[in-house]
């Protein structure tokens, strides 16, 4: 499907990470597809598989109740790529992103894999997640990557020591509910606290943000419903996130931020 604006290609692109979630009702028995699966998927060049034992915890009326769960991962031999199968979701994550076309490209056969094999009808909600890691330059702070009214207060303007500014708006669009979240950050964990679990390498060296104050920029459009599991369909829903997912971002981020990140390193 072609891009419904042009694609904002970025050589020094502050993207570190990128993942879509496909959830769908619950196939209990998932396990037993999942050796046809890790077979293809080693076609598809994810050859690496890890299987893990997860615990979720849910609301069931007014208690919380923790129910085990497994999810098989499968990822690319540089771990710069993944795809994490449960019984109820999908997921395709990359620190390796270039642009929307490519992640498509990527994800869409593993779309269809899931749901040849599983014979799943329909899902539920589709989700699709930027993880920004913005930092600071020699003449410059990572917050002045950031429009204004994203950056919040300083310490100048506050006559404070220090501070540590965070921003969340939640929006409403026609495809579903947007998140844009920020947050200053030192130290190696990169991105927002409920992914530090992610099984991907990242091309920023952690121990290089050990003593670095940056900015997390952390984009999350989400459309629940009931949608054919159909390929097609999901990736075309995928592109009507997007595009207002790079909405967000352009909306967050200056002018003079784009124009840096434009640059050849």
């Amino acid at each position: 499907m072609p891009s419904k604006e042009t694609a904002l290609k970025l050589e020094r692109s502050p993207l570190v990470f990128v993942l879509s979630q496909v959830r769908f009702p619950a196939v209990l028995k998932m396990e037993d597809h999942v050796p046809d699966i890790q077979e293809a998927l080693r076609k598809q060049d994810f050859p690496r598989y890890n299987k893990e034992d997860i615990q979720q915890v849910t609301f069931g009326g007014t208690e919380l109740k923790a129910e085990r769960d497994k999810r098989w991962v499968f990822a690319s031999r540089s771990r710069h790529e993944a795809v994490i199968l449960s019984s109820n979701f999908v997921v395709y994550e990359t620190s390796d992103y270039d642009i929307f076309e490519t992640f498509t490209e990527r994800f869409s056969p593993v779309l269809e894999l899931i749901g040849d094999i599983t014979a799943t009808e329909f899902v539920e909600q589709i989700g699709l997640r930027y993880v920004d890691l913005i930092r600071p330059t020699e003449n410059k702070a990572a917050g002045e990557f950031l429009r204004q009214k994203v950056r919040g207060l300083s310490q100048e303007d506050l006559g404070a020591k220090s501070t540590r500014s965070q921003f969340s708006t939640q929006a409403r669009t026609e495809q579903g509910d947007l998140f844009v979240r920020s947050f200053e950050n030192t130290g190696p964990n990169m991105v927002p606290p409920d992914l530090v679990s992610t099984h991907l390498r990242f091309k920023t060296d952690p121990d290089d943000l050990k003593d670095e104050l940056y900015r997390i920029l952390d984009i999350d459009h989400i459309t629940k419903g009931e949608f054919d599991f159909s390929r097609e369909q999901l990736i075309e829903k995928l592109w009507d996130l997007h595009e207002f997912s790079s909405k967000a971002f352009r909306a967050a981020v200056t002018e003079e931020a784009i124009e840096f990140w434009k640059r050849e390193a």
